[in-house]
């Protein structure tokens, strides 16, 4: 026989999991809500701001890549 506190605790899990299923569903199937970044009066130049994101390279060198096109080989000689 199993002890009334893991019992207990096991109901307690099991009841919590179903509590709300449908809530949690739908919350996972539509993602994360909008939210704004900063909010008002959000200083971008305060001392303990975050930096900007930087670009980054990669993605720059493969697009230039890409408008370039493979390059053509020389014309044979006859």
């Amino acid at each position: 026989m199993v002890s009334a506190t893991q019992q207990s605790s096991r109901i307690r899990k099991r009841k919590s999991t179903t509590n709300g299923k449908v809530n949690k569903r739908e919350r996972r199937a539509n993602g994360t809500p909008a939210f704004s970044v900063h909010v008002d009066g959000y200083d971008a130049k305060a001392a303990d701001a975050k930096p900007a994101p930087k670009a980054k390279l990669a993605t720059k060198k493969k697009a230039a890549k890409k408008a370039k096109g493979t390059p053509k080989k020389p014309a044979a000689k006859k």
